[in-house]
Order: structure tokens, then sequence, then C-alpha cells
């Protein structure tokens, strides 16, 4: 069990990356009109992207203060968005693994 939840938690953070850095591309091109327009009024894909990607980096982004942005290298920034998938893909994995392993092991 503990193989497939390592592998279920890689699979799912992998996942949880694409999507987040995905979401984010797509928020931030459909914004780019703003730049060029005052009274631009973002979209319904622009809304939901942005969403998306804020709901995705949660916890995360709770955790990053702009004293951290000031004060510290950019690779620790990576290395908790990184964390931050990761942790999403265990608790995804243990919610899908651990209910379907108990059961098969409860007696019918």
């Amino acid at each position: 069990m503990k193989k497939r939840i390592i592998l279920a938690t890689i699979a799912v953070a992998f996942v949880h990356l694409v999507l987040t850095l995905g979401m984010g591309i797509v928020s931030m091109m459909a914004g780019m009109e703003a730049f060029d327009n005052p009274d631009y009024q973002p979209g319904v894909i622009a809304q939901l992207a942005d969403s998306t990607a804020r709901i995705l980096m949660q916890p995360g982004m709770s955790l990053w203060t702009p004293w951290m942005s000031k004060n510290l290298p950019n690779i620790v920034e990576w290395i908790l968005f990184l964390g931050n998938s990761l942790f999403w893909g265990l608790g995804l994995s243990l919610l899908i693994c651990v209910p379907t392993s108990l059961k098969r092991r409860a007696p019918a």
C-alpha cells in the first residue's frame, strides 16, 4: 500500500503542478489586455483561470509573505510551490487510496 500511495502522490502532484502553472499562464495571458485598456473587464475564462489558480496555490500562497518576497531567494519560493503540489498530491492520494484499500481488507 505504501508504494501505491507514493506513486499516486507523485502522479497527482505532477498533475496539480501542471494544472496550477497552466491556470496561472492562462490567467496572465487573458489579463494582458488590461495593460493597454484601463477599462478592461476580464472575461469568464480569465476569471475562472484566476480563481482556479488561486485555489490550487493554497495553502502555499497563504504561507508566502511580502517579507519573504523581499528577503529570501527565489529558490525558496519554488521549493514552497513544489511542496504545495506534493501536499495536494499526498492529500488527494490518501483520500483515494486509503478507502479503497480498507474496502478490500474488510471481511465480506
